[in-house]
């Protein structure tokens, strides 16, 4: 078979399969315990008139603009000797299960960086009614004359399934209908907590939009799996 040949099957399998993957394409959804739900959703007001968490996950979903597909790794050890004239064979005997980090594009009201501070000190505090401050006044002196909590206050670590969730990313594909209507693959991240929120960088100069990045760890995850090549039409 000519070359040429080869590369026009190749880009004919390709589409009919629905063409490259793209890295902009993906899903991000969170499940959060209720009491966790009910506290960030408390704090992060989305509409001030109702408390919809299900408008709340839609945009902490949307301004979600980077994601990790979690990396696969095994620890691994050396044995001397299976065979006669053999060295050291590596063999695996854990699988090991990494962090993953997600960032989102802030809006004006921060609600990105509110839901996830807001669920971090959910673990250590179980913020009190007392200590979630939440203001409805539109005004820059209202925020700036809050006293801070007591420095003598206790730190209690909630228990864990309070604070666990389940987080799923999915990798989607543009389809026929709707730019990610294909999803060929989805990673679930099983009793997964944020363990650390980076530095969010304020600068003047040059306007950009606001980022916050955070580092998630998880117990196991599963992987689901999709032939999304199946009846395709493009």
């Amino acid at each position: 078979m000519a070359k040429n040949d080869s590369i026009a099957q190749f880009i004919s399998v390709i589409s009919r399969g629905g063409g490259m993957s793209m890295t902009n394409g993906y899903d991000v959804e969170f499940e959060l315990p209720s009491e966790l739900a009910q506290t960030i959703s408390s704090t992060v007001k989305i509409n001030p008139n109702t408390k919809n968490t299900t408008e709340l996950g839609y945009l902490i979903s949307l301004l979600c603009d980077e994601a990790q597909l979690p990396n696969i790794q095994a620890a691994t050890a050396q044995i001397t000797g299976v065979h006669m004239g053999e060295g050291q064979v590596s063999y695996p005997h854990t699988k090991l299960y990494s962090d993953f980090s997600l960032s989102w594009m802030c809006d004006a009201n921060m609600t990105p960086l509110k839901f996830i501070t807001t669920w971090h000190n959910f673990i250590f505090n179980g913020l009190s009614t007392e200590e979630i401050k939440t203001l409805s006044k539109n005004k820059l002196s209202t925020v700036k004359t809050v006293n801070p909590n007591l420095i003598n206050r206790a730190v209690r670590l909630q228990y864990p399934e309070k604070y666990l969730a389940t987080v799923r990313v999915t990798k989607t594909e543009k389809g026929a209908n709707a730019p990610n209507s294909r999803a060929p693959i989805s990673y679930i991240m099983e009793e997964c907590y944020p363990y650390a929120i980076d530095a969010v960088p304020l600068s003047y100069g040059t306007s950009q939009i606001t980022k916050v990045t955070a580092n998630f760890y998880y117990r196991k995850h599963t992987v689901a799996y999709n032939d999304i090549t199946n009846g395709y039409k493009g």
